[in-house]
Protein backbone atom coordinates (compact mmCIF):
# COMPACT_ATOMS: atom_id res chain seq x y z
CA UNK A 1 0.00 0.00 0.00
CA UNK A 2 2.74 2.34 0.78
CA UNK A 3 4.48 1.75 -2.92
CA UNK A 4 0.98 2.62 -4.31
CA UNK A 5 0.54 5.85 -3.20
CA UNK A 6 4.31 7.05 -2.18
CA UNK A 7 5.05 10.39 -0.35
CA UNK A 8 7.37 12.68 -1.46
CA UNK A 9 9.83 12.83 0.62
CA UNK A 10 10.77 10.03 3.71
CA UNK A 11 12.56 10.06 6.77
CA UNK A 12 14.45 6.61 8.66
CA UNK A 13 14.06 6.60 12.11
CA UNK A 14 15.13 3.67 14.05
CA UNK A 15 12.35 1.20 12.06
CA UNK A 16 9.88 3.89 11.52
CA UNK A 17 9.63 5.58 8.28
CA UNK A 18 8.10 9.18 8.81
CA UNK A 19 6.18 10.21 5.32
CA UNK A 20 5.95 13.88 4.45
CA UNK A 21 4.12 14.98 1.84
CA UNK A 22 3.08 18.97 1.90
CA UNK A 23 -0.16 17.67 4.19
CA UNK A 24 -2.31 16.42 1.73
CA UNK A 25 -3.35 12.77 2.55
CA UNK A 26 -3.11 11.12 5.57
CA UNK A 27 -1.20 8.37 4.15
CA UNK A 28 1.38 10.31 2.62
CA UNK A 29 1.77 12.21 5.86
CA UNK A 30 1.86 9.91 8.51
CA UNK A 31 4.29 7.99 10.42
CA UNK A 32 4.65 3.91 9.23
CA UNK A 33 5.94 2.58 12.16
CA UNK A 34 7.35 -0.98 11.02
CA UNK A 35 9.52 -1.61 13.50
CA UNK A 36 10.12 -0.29 17.33
CA UNK A 37 12.64 2.32 17.63
CA UNK A 38 14.91 1.92 20.95
CA UNK A 39 14.53 5.32 22.67
CA UNK A 40 10.54 5.54 21.92
CA UNK A 41 9.80 9.35 23.70
CA UNK A 42 13.09 10.72 22.02
CA UNK A 43 11.60 9.00 18.59
CA UNK A 44 8.33 10.60 19.17
CA UNK A 45 9.39 14.02 19.66
CA UNK A 46 11.40 13.74 16.95
CA UNK A 47 8.38 12.76 14.45
CA UNK A 48 6.12 15.70 16.35
CA UNK A 49 9.41 18.33 15.64
CA UNK A 50 9.66 17.40 12.00
CA UNK A 51 6.09 17.63 11.16
CA UNK A 52 5.54 20.68 13.18
CA UNK A 53 8.35 22.20 11.19
CA UNK A 54 7.07 21.12 7.85
CA UNK A 55 3.59 22.21 8.60
CA UNK A 56 2.09 18.92 9.19
CA UNK A 57 0.33 17.36 11.95
CA UNK A 58 1.47 14.83 13.52
CA UNK A 59 -0.11 11.48 12.40
CA UNK A 60 0.71 8.08 12.80
CA UNK A 61 -0.81 5.07 10.63
CA UNK A 62 -2.05 2.08 13.38
CA UNK A 63 -1.94 -1.48 12.16
CA UNK A 64 -2.07 -5.07 13.70
CA UNK A 65 1.47 -4.59 12.82
CA UNK A 66 2.54 -1.41 14.51
CA UNK A 67 5.94 -1.30 16.50
CA UNK A 68 5.63 -1.31 19.25
CA UNK A 69 2.77 -3.01 19.88
CA UNK A 70 1.36 -0.49 22.79
CA UNK A 71 2.05 2.59 20.67
CA UNK A 72 -1.90 3.23 19.93
CA UNK A 73 -1.98 3.57 23.84
CA UNK A 74 0.97 5.76 24.26
CA UNK A 75 -0.46 8.21 21.82
CA UNK A 76 -3.63 8.09 23.41
CA UNK A 77 -1.93 9.07 26.77
CA UNK A 78 0.20 11.87 24.62
CA UNK A 79 -3.57 13.25 23.27
CA UNK A 80 -3.60 11.94 20.08
CA UNK A 81 -6.94 11.15 18.47
CA UNK A 82 -8.61 8.46 16.08
CA UNK A 83 -9.26 9.53 12.58
CA UNK A 84 -10.53 7.54 9.73
CA UNK A 85 -10.99 3.68 10.90
CA UNK A 86 -10.28 1.89 7.75
CA UNK A 87 -10.63 -1.97 6.76
CA UNK A 88 -7.61 -3.55 4.16
CA UNK A 89 -9.67 -5.78 2.05
CA UNK A 90 -8.09 -8.29 -0.93
CA UNK A 91 -9.32 -10.59 -3.79
CA UNK A 92 -8.02 -12.86 -6.44
CA UNK A 93 -8.81 -10.88 -9.66
CA UNK A 94 -9.83 -14.28 -11.30
CA UNK A 95 -12.29 -14.23 -8.77
CA UNK A 96 -13.42 -10.21 -9.54
CA UNK A 97 -13.77 -10.84 -13.28
CA UNK A 98 -16.21 -13.68 -12.56
CA UNK A 99 -18.20 -11.50 -10.28
CA UNK A 100 -18.42 -8.13 -12.12
CA UNK A 101 -21.13 -7.81 -14.96
CA UNK A 102 -19.96 -7.62 -18.29
CA UNK A 103 -22.12 -4.27 -19.39
CA UNK A 104 -22.42 -1.75 -22.84
CA UNK A 105 -20.64 1.02 -20.40
CA UNK A 106 -17.58 2.54 -22.42
CA UNK A 107 -14.46 2.99 -19.80
CA UNK A 108 -11.33 4.61 -21.30
CA UNK A 109 -8.00 3.00 -19.86
CA UNK A 110 -4.64 5.11 -20.05
CA UNK A 111 -1.20 5.00 -17.96
CA UNK A 112 -1.61 8.76 -16.63
CA UNK A 113 -4.32 10.98 -15.57
CA UNK A 114 -5.17 13.52 -17.88
CA UNK A 115 -6.78 16.68 -16.65
CA UNK A 116 -10.07 15.67 -17.80
CA UNK A 117 -9.76 12.80 -14.78
CA UNK A 118 -7.50 14.87 -12.25
CA UNK A 119 -10.91 17.21 -12.65
CA UNK A 120 -13.22 15.05 -11.38
CA UNK A 121 -11.80 13.28 -8.76
CA UNK A 122 -11.31 16.84 -7.49
CA UNK A 123 -14.99 17.59 -7.89
CA UNK A 124 -16.05 14.20 -6.89
CA UNK A 125 -13.81 13.34 -3.80
CA UNK A 126 -10.58 16.36 -3.58
CA UNK A 127 -10.24 17.95 -0.27
CA UNK A 128 -8.53 21.19 -0.34
CA UNK A 129 -7.75 23.99 -3.58
CA UNK A 130 -5.69 23.80 -6.77
CA UNK A 131 -2.72 23.90 -4.89
CA UNK A 132 -3.52 20.47 -3.08
CA UNK A 133 -4.94 19.48 -6.19
CA UNK A 134 -1.09 20.13 -7.99
CA UNK A 135 0.28 17.87 -4.65
CA UNK A 136 -2.02 14.87 -5.00
CA UNK A 137 -1.16 14.65 -8.83
CA UNK A 138 2.55 13.89 -7.88
CA UNK A 139 1.71 11.42 -5.97
CA UNK A 140 -0.15 9.76 -8.31
CA UNK A 141 2.68 10.35 -11.12
CA UNK A 142 5.52 8.95 -8.60
CA UNK A 143 4.04 5.38 -8.84
CA UNK A 144 3.04 3.22 -11.80
CA UNK A 145 -0.99 2.42 -12.80
CA UNK A 146 -3.74 2.37 -14.36
CA UNK A 147 -6.31 5.34 -14.71
CA UNK A 148 -10.04 4.62 -15.83
CA UNK A 149 -12.59 7.31 -17.26
CA UNK A 150 -16.28 7.18 -18.54
CA UNK A 151 -16.79 8.08 -20.51
CA UNK A 152 -14.10 8.67 -23.04
CA UNK A 153 -15.30 12.16 -24.22
CA UNK A 154 -17.72 14.21 -22.65
CA UNK A 155 -18.43 15.15 -18.97
CA UNK A 156 -16.91 12.48 -16.89
CA UNK A 157 -19.09 10.39 -14.43
CA UNK A 158 -17.08 7.98 -12.86
CA UNK A 159 -12.86 7.70 -12.49
CA UNK A 160 -10.47 4.99 -10.75
CA UNK A 161 -6.88 4.68 -10.09
CA UNK A 162 -5.29 0.92 -10.17
CA UNK A 163 -1.69 1.09 -8.48
CA UNK A 164 0.47 -1.55 -9.91
CA UNK A 165 2.78 -3.04 -7.52
CA UNK A 166 4.71 -6.41 -8.48
CA UNK A 167 1.83 -8.58 -9.42
CA UNK A 168 -0.36 -6.75 -6.95
CA UNK A 169 -2.87 -4.10 -7.67
CA UNK A 170 -4.42 -1.80 -5.40
CA UNK A 171 -7.96 0.25 -6.25
CA UNK A 172 -8.14 3.99 -5.55
CA UNK A 173 -9.96 6.75 -5.60
CA UNK A 174 -12.57 5.03 -7.33
CA UNK A 175 -15.48 7.65 -7.44
CA UNK A 176 -19.00 8.17 -8.99
CA UNK A 177 -20.35 11.36 -9.86
CA UNK A 178 -23.58 11.61 -7.61
CA UNK A 179 -25.76 12.43 -10.97
CA UNK A 180 -25.00 8.97 -12.18
CA UNK A 181 -24.86 6.78 -9.41
CA UNK A 182 -26.83 3.42 -9.18
CA UNK A 183 -26.07 2.64 -12.55
CA UNK A 184 -22.98 0.41 -12.63
CA UNK A 185 -20.71 2.47 -13.25
CA UNK A 186 -18.68 1.77 -10.21
CA UNK A 187 -18.08 -1.88 -11.08
CA UNK A 188 -17.94 -1.13 -14.86
CA UNK A 189 -14.55 0.79 -13.72
CA UNK A 190 -13.25 -2.29 -11.55
CA UNK A 191 -13.83 -4.48 -14.86
CA UNK A 192 -12.02 -2.69 -17.38
CA UNK A 193 -9.13 -1.94 -14.48
CA UNK A 194 -8.81 -5.07 -13.67
CA UNK A 195 -8.86 -6.46 -17.11
CA UNK A 196 -6.33 -4.39 -18.33
CA UNK A 197 -4.09 -5.67 -15.45
CA UNK A 198 -4.59 -9.27 -16.41
CA UNK A 199 -2.20 -8.26 -19.39
CA UNK A 200 0.27 -7.39 -17.27
CA UNK A 201 0.41 -9.94 -14.75
CA UNK A 202 -1.47 -9.06 -11.70
CA UNK A 203 -3.13 -11.93 -10.08
CA UNK A 204 -4.46 -10.40 -6.74
CA UNK A 205 -5.75 -6.94 -5.57
CA UNK A 206 -6.32 -4.74 -2.68
CA UNK A 207 -7.91 -1.96 -0.84
CA UNK A 208 -8.54 0.52 1.74
CA UNK A 209 -12.37 1.51 2.59
CA UNK A 210 -12.94 3.55 5.51
CA UNK A 211 -15.55 1.79 7.92
CA UNK A 212 -17.93 4.42 8.28
CA UNK A 213 -18.40 4.28 4.26
CA UNK A 214 -21.03 1.24 4.23
CA UNK A 215 -22.25 1.80 0.33
CA UNK A 216 -18.78 0.86 -0.38
CA UNK A 217 -18.44 -1.74 1.90
CA UNK A 218 -21.71 -3.30 0.90
CA UNK A 219 -20.42 -3.53 -2.75
CA UNK A 220 -17.14 -4.75 -1.82
CA UNK A 221 -18.54 -7.81 0.03
CA UNK A 222 -21.11 -8.48 -2.69
CA UNK A 223 -17.69 -8.90 -5.34
CA UNK A 224 -16.29 -11.23 -2.73
CA UNK A 225 -13.37 -9.07 -1.01
CA UNK A 226 -12.31 -10.05 2.40
CA UNK A 227 -11.04 -8.04 5.33
CA UNK A 228 -7.38 -9.29 5.94
CA UNK A 229 -6.03 -6.30 8.51
CA UNK A 230 -7.64 -2.51 9.12
CA UNK A 231 -6.16 0.28 10.23
CA UNK A 232 -6.45 3.66 11.59
CA UNK A 233 -4.72 6.94 12.56
CA UNK A 234 -3.43 8.48 15.62
CA UNK A 235 -3.37 12.63 14.92
CA UNK A 236 -2.22 15.10 17.58
CA UNK A 237 -4.65 17.35 18.51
Amino acid sequence: MNQGWPAEAKTELDGWVLRRNRGVTKRANSVLPASAPFDLERALDYVENLYQAHGITPSFHISPAVQPADLDERLEARGYAVQAPTLVQCAEVADLLDRLPDGPVEVNISSAPDDAWMDAWWRIDGHGGADEQATAREILDRSRALYATVPSTGPVKAIGRLALVDDWAGLYCLAVDERYRRQGLAQAVMRALLQQATTLGVRRTFLQVVVANEPARALYDRLGFLTVSRYHYRVKG
